[in-house]
């Protein structure tokens, strides 16, 4: 049994256990991680009301985008339990003083039987072996007119980081969600430091 154990945490690091500890030390250090890159995209949310955060960590991203944002329900997903509870006791609380509510869930199956007009995935999919699975549960949810927003690195195999099961490329991107939509749209998010070739992207495709 702990053979097998070692085996499933070589090939896939990125067990509850191992996101418990890593946001343990995050929270013991006072660490809580925002892609201030969604400011930009803030626009494409304002007339959504039900936004889904899907591997929603401690809470980072909900925080910058409720800070702009009024009278949403946001509605956090994470398998730590610990980044949830966090997020639930210690930051986001229930309720904002903009007006904003939030939900908390430690996976899709749990959600309350309704449809979301906007779901986020942000740097997520590159740590979860089974993501067209994930891809297909969260483009059900969402309603007509509804938009999925991803981040993703787009390095392919020059992507080292251990965490990173799969390996993604602008062009692979394109080929996944085209199964969705007709039209994917795609931004920069971040370069890498020493060649300056295009590490993350923002990729974002609306339910028709």
């Amino acid at each position: 049994m702990k053979l097998l154990k070692s085996i499933k945490k070589l090939s896939n690091p990125c067990t509850e256990e191992y996101w418990d500890k890593v946001y343990a030390s995050e929270i013991s250090q006072g660490i809580i991680k925002q892609d201030k890159g969604l400011l930009k995209i803030t626009p494409l949310l304002k007339d959504k009301k039900n936004i889904l955060d899907f591997g929603s960590g401690l809470g980072g991203n909900i925080k910058l985008l409720a800070d702009k944002l009024r009278d949403k329900k946001f509605f956090l997903i994470d398998h730590s339990i610990k980044a949830i509870e966090f997020a639930r006791k210690s930051y986001l609380g229930n309720k904002d003083i903009h007006g904003n509510f939030f939900y908390y869930f430690a996976n899709i199956n749990s959600l309350p039987g309704k449809t979301l007009d906007a779901i986020l995935s942000i740097e997520v999919l590159e740590h979860i072996k089974e993501y067209q699975e994930v891809l297909d549960n969260l483009w059900n949810l969402l309603e007509k007119q509804g938009i999925l927003i991803i981040s993703v690195p787009v390095k392919g195999w020059r992507d080292r980081h251990r965490e990173h099961v799969n390996k993604f490329t602008i062009k692979t991107m394109f080929q996944i969600l085209s199964k969705y939509s007709e039209w994917v749209h795609v931004s920069p998010r971040t370069y890498s430091s020493r060649s300056r070739i295009l590490a993350t992207a923002f990729f974002y495709i609306i339910k028709k």
